[in-house]
């Protein structure tokens, strides 16, 4: 493993007093020392060590992927000026314990990053690598999935209970929140460079560096600044941890990918294609443990307005949270199948789950009713997006919205689509309603009270404000006007759906 300078310095000045230095890299690796002899020059990519003095044209000489390390002999000695890499340690320095000290440094460096390939050939976990890597950075390390919730860590105990961020999902929501309004976090969102989150962000400074699974940023590998300040030098240290855990992540995501990239494929085929052979389609989910027998739920969630969360991110959050789900962006929309059997949860258990996630992301949802089997997969999909549509129209101000709540509204809205609700509705009530307007009467609201209560005369007269004898005399009239005894059960369900269908004119 080869070091960069700025490692180099933040190691050595632990051991030396460094009296200057010059042009530090935290990013040109270098490979072990070499002793300067000044007929052969410099070699790139090495570190050079010396005790003798030079004239201006050896520090000239250097090149800039090289490091020349200065042990002095006096006090009197100084670096020029000039665009060169090199560290002047102080006087009576033995040159031969640097060099030593710097070999041991290298040692120390090589053996972790064995330790990391170990675990990479060994089928280790992310664990692993974050064990035996935390005593290199001496902060809490963790690997989060793009929705921030842990995937694995070590040391975070060790934080403070403000920065218990990962135990919270409230104060979870909120760092994403922050994070992701911040210009730093959108401008660094494709970098695969590490990149700061400066304390009065999120709490808690950390470097990061994102993971990526098929060229895409999938994860994020945090160092969190605890008891050690973090430093220049642990920027390289995470590109290398990031190498090894990206490899183990691929491995991973390749042998489990195939179930979930199954079960996406299966239900993209199902929402895009209206003409698809859904007895091929039950039999590919029974071959992933998706049963006909089994309970299915789907939501359909908005990311578009005020939420600061994009589709993938909603997905992987999901996903990470019902295990038995499948989640995929389709036409603008998170659209989620959550398997109810195999969660061993019911419809309202998954709706608690989700309450808060959607309101603080600031989402828009809709939900299907729960149904069994794979025949109605695709109709419960247009369930939960009538119920997000329609619901948005009715109630803009709820964040969710289900699909039995506005089942009636949609009906009355399906029935006008062709003709209009003067044109659908009682024909003779319309006699009714025109006797109202040219007679000043009230036969309209008489006949729709006295519905409401299920034909009871009393409750009617009560709830008119009227006299009985009086409410009797508009009955009749109703009666005649409408050529009805009001008694026939289809034709009292008809007058009923009438007058919605008239209120449903502007609809």
């Amino acid at each position: 493993m080869q070091l960069t300078s700025i490692l180099l310095y933040q190691n050595l000045k632990e051991h030396f007093q460094i009296a200057d230095y010059r042009l530090l890299s935290k990013n040109q690796p270098l490979a072990r020392p070499f002793f300067l002899e000044a007929d052969k020059g410099f070699k790139n990519n090495h570190i050079y060590l010396t005790d003798a003095i030079l004239d201006l044209e050896v520090f000239r000489s250097i090149p800039e992927d090289a490091v020349l390390i200065i042990c002095q002999r006096d006090e009197t000695s100084f670096l020029p000026d000039g665009r060169f890499s090199c560290l002047l340690l102080s006087c009576h320095t033995s040159v031969i314990h640097v060099f030593n000290c710097i070999q041991s440094i290298f040692d120390y460096y090589e053996e972790w990053e064995q330790q990391l390939i170990s675990v990479c050939h060994q089928n280790g976990s992310l664990s692993d690598l974050l064990e035996i890597s935390q005593p290199v950075f001496n902060n809490p390390l963790c690997i989060m999935n793009m929705d921030f919730s842990l995937v694995a860590h070590r040391g975070l105990s060790q934080l403070p209970d403000s920065g218990q961020i990962f135990e919270n999902d409230s104060l979870r929501l909120d760092y994403i929140h922050a994070l992701i309004q911040d210009g730093n976090f959108r401008s660094e969102e494709a970098s695969p460079k590490p990149f700061l989150f400066p304390a009065y962000l999120t709490g808690h400074c950390s470097l990061n560096m994102r993971l990526f699974l098929d060229e895409k940023p999938a994860y994020l590998l945090s160092v969190l600044e605890n008891k050690i300040p973090l430093t220049d030098a642990d920027q390289y240290l995470i590109t290398i941890l990031a190498q090894h855990a990206e490899y183990l992540l691929n491995r991973m995501h390749s042998e489990s990918s195939s179930r979930s990239t199954t079960l996406q494929s299966i239900f993209q085929s199902i929402l895009s294609d209206r003409t698809a052979d859904y007895m091929g389609i039950s039999h590919l989910l029974t071959n992933v443990g998706w049963l006909p027998e089994h309970t299915y739920l789907c939501s359909v969630l908005q990311t578009e307005g005020p939420s600061s969360l994009n589709g993938n991110m909603v997905c992987q959050f999901i996903k990470n949270k019902f295990s038995a789900s499948c989640s995929l962006v389709f036409k603008d929309h998170v659209v989620t199948f959550y398997n109810e059997t195999l969660l061993h949860m019911e419809a309202d258990d998954i709706f608690r789950e989700l309450v808060y996630f959607i309101r603080d992301s600031m989402l828009k949802a809709g939900y299907s009713r729960s149904m069994c089997g794979h025949m109605n997969l695709r109709r419960q999909y247009l369930q939960g997006l009538t119920a997000l549509k329609l619901g948005l129209e009715i109630r803009p101000q709820l964040w969710i919205h289900h699909f039995n709540q506005i089942a009636l509204p949609y009906i009355l809205r399906q029935s006008v689509k062709t003709l209009p609700g003067y044109m659908l509705c009682y024909e003779k009530l319309l006699d009714l309603q025109k006797s109202d307007k040219v007679q000043n009467t009230e036969y309209m609201k008489t006949l729709r009270v006295y519905l409401e209560h299920n034909l009871n005369t009393v409750q009617s007269a009560k709830a008119l404000f009227i006299h009985r004898s009086t409410f009797l005399y508009r009955l009749e009239r109703i009666k005649s006007i409408l050529e009805t005894d009001l008694e026939d059960p289809d034709e009292l369900f008809y007058l009923n759906l009438s007058f919605r269908l008239l209120e449903g004119e502007d609809i």
